[in-house]
């Protein structure tokens, strides 16, 4: 069941590709953008803003857990299911909450992302493996 407080996606740039909704967190993904929907907030990355995207190894938690750092400069979503995480640096992103929408600078985001979604922004991000 998909969270009653989560904001609607609005203005999405390029084509919707796959969205995903769970209870605690979201991920929709475009031919331009990723949104990472958190109950009253979306962040909206611009795939040409994405710096890099590189697994992320973690403790084995059976708990989903969302939250943010000190400064606001981190977000994550961790889920104790087996989808793989990753953390991915913008160089800017768009947060949307209920006081409207604002830029930010340089963050990171660390996300379970399955490797449908993985596979959607790698071909629409330009952003080859090393």
């Amino acid at each position: 069941m998909m969270n009653a407080d989560f904001l609607p996606v609005r203005d999405l740039e390029g084509h919707l590709l796959l969205s995903i909704k769970k209870p605690e967190f979201g991920l929709t993904v475009s031919t331009r953008e990723l949104v990472y929907h958190k109950p009253h907030v979306n962040y909206y990355l611009k795939l040409d803003d994405m710096v890099s995207l590189v697994p992320f190894e973690l403790r084995r938690t059976k708990e989903m857990t969302a939250g943010h750092s000190r400064g606001g400069t981190a977000e994550y979503a961790i889920s104790g299911a087996d989808v793989p995480v990753y953390r991915i640096h913008v160089s800017a992103a768009v947060v949307h909450n209920r006081s409207g929408r604002f830029q930010t600078g340089a963050m990171q985001f660390i996300l379970p992302i399955p490797p449908r979604m993985l596979q959607l922004i790698g071909a629409h991000s330009g952003m080859s493996r090393l």
